[in-house]
């Protein structure tokens, strides 16, 4: 086999291990979410800071290997990991890995949440006892300033 041509093979299979590692990366950041809910501007923000690192990776690998040149069959061999990937082991990674994480913070943080909850009881006792407080010197102010 002439170098070339192996050169070319490497550097195809450098790119479907590339499209392997973005999908790998998007499975942790789909975990995340599932762990940790957040608002519709934090997941726009993920989302960009994702497909940057994306574009970097991508760039990264065309400059380091194929010297800048952006050829077909390198963006089908990311597009051929990803789906492998996907196809394969993706969706079964996501689902097991969110339900062993929220598990684990459910037992974690179980404890914080008693605490939390007796110090919120507290707290709106004591905003309704300094109300009613408040409430009865404000009529007893306005019977002194109106006799």
């Amino acid at each position: 086999m002439s170098p070339g041509i192996l050169k070319e093979l490497q550097f195809f299979g450098l790119a479907v291990l590339r499209g392997v590692l973005i999908l790998i990366l998007y499975d942790l950041l789909r975990i995340f979410r599932r762990v940790v809910p957040h608002g519709i501007y934090a997941i726009a923000l993920e989302d960009v800071l994702y497909w940057t690192g994306t574009a970097l990776l991508i760039f990264q690998l065309l400059y380091r290997e194929n010297d800048g040149a952006v050829r077909g069959y390198a963006l089908f061999a990311v597009a051929v990991g990803m789906l492998f990937y996907h196809q394969t082991i993706s969706s079964w990674l996501v689902e097991n890995i969110a339900v062993i994480l929220n598990w684990c913070l459910g037992i974690v943080l179980k404890p914080f949440s008693i605490i939390w909850k007796k110090i919120v009881q507290v707290f709106r006792a004591a905003v309704k006892f300094y109300k009613k407080k408040l409430k009865n010197k404000i009529k007893e102010f306005i019977i002194i300033l109106f006799s």
